[in-house]
This record gives structure tokens, C-alpha cells and sequence, in this order.
């Protein structure tokens, strides 16, 4: 059922006791005015019959209540006044009908009575009736106008909630930028239109990095792949010597210790990204940096990179061990492998987080894509461009903040965010 339609159902149901007990109370009210009317009429009647009386005292003789209006008893004592509906049957209607019978006891000459005046009630009932019809083809109307201006105004009040919708629903991946603008002077519903612009944009952004990486993780499979299987029919075909036959299985070897990596490491990711690592504990930078400096020590030496490390003070972040010592050892390993020939790296341990320099002989990088899957500046080391990305990821999971800045080398930091 549409919001519209229910949110009418529910007025309705709301509207149908207040209506329905306002009628009931309004004709409840116009019927006892009603009767004082009457009553106040049949007072008037027997001050009448009474000023009649004394000037013709055979009247008190009349017992025929329905031939002339009125009728007197003699009464043993005092007959309290009150008023009670009655049918009785009026000779000149000559038919039964409903009355108004007031009792009260009056002294004529020297003697109680009991008299009784009564006067019709059929042309009042009959009001009361049309009344009644009036008030529910009242009732009905107030419903239905209600119904009525009530579905114009949130119709025309909930058209920008139906465009947003029809935006949304006219909106598809990789062909449209954006939602169509949808004016509305609402304010929920400006922000409902700003929301699903921030969702849209987040999903085709995330749609084309998704794209970009599908392309660029066939490739990165594809390439040793096809080294692999390339050698291997060198090998098949009997013609090469025992050196190159060596050399081209070493070659598959070394394709497919690529591709082991690469899995592990899109393995990796794909677990970070799907929160998969619960445990956490208390991570000492301090201790946690150095045992990294110390193990890429030798390879360091091997490039001939000078390493070294700074520690201004301990620091401690509450994290899966095992993806704090990936975050240290991807930064410290990019440092040194995207290096130079006699160049340094410099890790430092901070009070607000840890900073990791190495020398550069060229310009500054792409700060918005260094930190993309599959990006590389350089060809060093035939890496898999995922370690970065990794370290993007590790620290997003947990609420740190990593930064790339140009400063006499290149230079990554990470610091504290919300999470610590």
C-alpha cells in the first residue's frame, strides 16, 4: 500500500470516533434542548388549563386525557411533577402516537388532583430524525473533504519524494554521472535528495575503482601466466640446452612465486575489507617498529640503503597483531625497495604515530593514487602493487590516518584518528 493511501486510511480511522462522538454528543444535546422545549411548553399548557379552570369549573370534571389535552384525577395526597414519553391514542389523529406526558399536582377548590397535560412529540421526533441524517451526511461530507484535500496537499507536498525515487530508479552504473536534480523547498526531503547524491557518487566511484582493479587484476594474473606457460612450451619442445632449460624453469618458478603473491595478497585485502580480523590487543610501536628496522636490515645492505630509526617516545594502538606488523613492514619494504643506489630510509617512531622517509631522485608522486590497488611509479622489484593498498586498508579498518607528502623524499606518515 502506498504511503499516501495509508497515511489517508489512517486519518480516517482516527477521524471516524472524534466525528462519530462529536455527532452523538451534538445530537444528544439537540434532543434534550428538545425536550425542555417541550416541557417548557406543557408548563405553559397547564398554567392555561388552570387560569381556564377558574373560570369554568366543570373542567374538572374532564378525564379523557387524549380527547382534550388534559385530564384530572382527585388525588389521596401531594403528586410530585415529572415528565415521561408515552404513547397514547389521539382521537382526532385517530391513531397512537408518541407524547409528552407531564404529571403534577394541583388544589381546585379546597381539593388535590392529580392532572396530566401531555402535547405530541411526532413533529419533534421527525426533527430529531432529519436532524440525525443531517448529522451523519455531515460526518460524510467533513470525511470525504477531509479525504479529499488531504490527498491534494500531501500529493502535491510528497511529488519531490517521487521524483528522488524515480531518480534513483532511473539511475545506472558506468552510464549516468549522477542523480537528476529534483527541486524542493522541504527541507527532509533536501536532505534525503543530498544523501542519495553522497550514495550514488560513493557507488560509481566505487564502481569504476572496481572496474579499474577487475582490469588491472587480469592483467597483473595474465602476465606471469603467460610467462609461465610460454616457458613451459619452450620446454616441451625439447631444442633448448640444459643452462637455458634452467634458466626458463627458473623463470616459472619465479612467475609463479608472482602469482602466490599476488593471491595472498588480494586474500589479504579482501579479508580486511570484510572486517575478518576480530582479535585485538594492545600494540607497542616502539618494540613493534624495531623488530621490523631490524629484520629488513640485510636487505637494506643489499641495496645498499642506509636504515635507521628514531624513537621520540612509545606509543600504543589496540589492533590485530598480525595486520599492525603488515602496515610496519609494507611501509618499510616500499621505502627500501623504491629507493636509490646509496640512499636512506628513515623510520621514525612519533607521540601521534609513525613517519617512514627514503630518498628520492625525481619529483613528488600522486598523493591521490599512490595508495590505489595496482598503482605503481616504478617497476622495482616486479612488485604487486597491493602493498599500499594494504596499508590503506589496515589503517581505514582501525581509524588511522596515512598521508603522502613530499619533503626532500618521499614521506608517509601515519597517525591517530578516531580509533585508537
Amino acid at each position: 500500500m502506498r504511503l499516501l493511501h495509508r497515511s489517508l486510511l489512517r486519518l480516517s480511522l482516527a477521524l471516524l470516533p472524534v466525528i462519530a462522538l462529536w455527532s452523538a454528543v451534538f445530537f444528544l444535546v439537540a434532543r434534550h434542548a428538545v425536550r425542555e422545549s417541550i416541557d417548557d411548553g406543557l408548563e405553559d399548557q397547564q398554567e392555561l388549563i388552570l387560569h381556564r379552570m377558574e373560570q369554568d369549573s366543570s373542567l374538572v370534571q374532564v378525564r379523557d386525557l387524549g380527547l382534550h389535552g388534559f385530564a384530572l384525577e382527585p388525588a389521596s395526597g401531594k403528586v410530585k411533577k415529572h415528565f415521561s414519553d408515552t404513547l397514547l391514542y389521539v382521537p382526532a389523529e385517530r391513531e397512537v402516537e408518541r407524547v409528552r406526558l407531564m404529571t403534577k399536582g394541583v388544589e381546585q377548590g379546597g381539593r388535590l388532583f392529580r392532572m396530566q397535560v401531555y402535547a405530541s412529540t411526532v413533529e419533534e421526533d421527525d426533527l430529531l430524525e432529519q436532524l440525525l441524517w443531517a448529522l451523519l451526511g455531515l460526518y460524510a461530507v467533513v470525511v470525504l473533504t477531509l479525504i479529499a484535500v488531504h490527498r491534494a496537499v500531501l500529493g502535491r507536498m510528497w511529488r519531490p519524494f517521487h521524483g528522488i525515487l524515480a531518480a534513483m530508479k532511473e539511475f545506472r552504473l558506468g552510464r549516468d554521472n549522477g542523480l537528476r536534480e529534483v527541486p524542493t523547498s522541504i527541507t527532509e526531503f533536501r536532505e534525503l535528495k543530498q544523501a542519495a547524491d553522497t550514495l550514488v557518487r560513493h557507488a560509481a566511484e566505487a564502481y569504476v575503482q572496481q572496474r579499474a582493479f577487475t582490469g588491472n587484476a587480469a592483467h597483473e594474473l595474465q602476465t606471469p601466466l603467460a610467462v609461465a606457460v610460454n616457458r613451459l612450451e619452450l620446454i616441451g619442445e625439447g631444442s633448448m640446452t640444459e643452462e637455458e632449460r634452467m634458466i626458463a624453469i627458473g623463470e616459472v618458478i619465479a612467475s609463479l612465486e608472482r602469482l602466490v603473491r599476488l593471491n595472498r595478497a588480494l586474500l589479504l585485502l579482501a579479508r580486511i575489507e570484510n572486517h575478518q580480523f576480530e582479535h585485538s590487543e594492545s600494540i607497542s610501536l616502539r618494540a613493534l617498529v624495531g623488530e621490523v628496522v631490524e629484520e629488513f636490515a640485510d636487505l637494506a645492505e643489499h641495496r645498499q640503503v642506509q636504515l635507521s630509526l628514531r624513537v621520540d617516545g612509545d606509543l600504543h594502538w589496540t589492533m590485530d597483531p598480525a595486520l599492525a606488523r603488515t602496515l610496519i613492514t609494507n611501509l618499510v619494504k616500499n621505502a627500501i625497495v623504491h629507493n636509490m643506489p646509496n640512499g636512506w630510509v628513515a623510520v621514525e617512531v612519533m607521540p601521534q604515530g609513525i613517519r617512514v622517509a627514503n630518498a628520492a631522485a625525481g619529483k613528488a608522486l600522486d598523493a591521490e593514487r599512490i595508495f590505489l590497488r595496482f598503482h605503481k611509479e616504478t617497476t622495482a622489484d616486479a612488485g604487486t602493487g597491493l602493498g599500499l593498498a594494504i596499508a590503506k586498508a589496515i589503517a581505514d579498518l582501525y581509524g588511522l590516518r596515512i598521508a603522502y607528502r613530499f619533503s626532500e623524499g618521499h614521506v608517509l606518515e601515519v597517525t591517530e584518528g578516531d580509533v585508537r
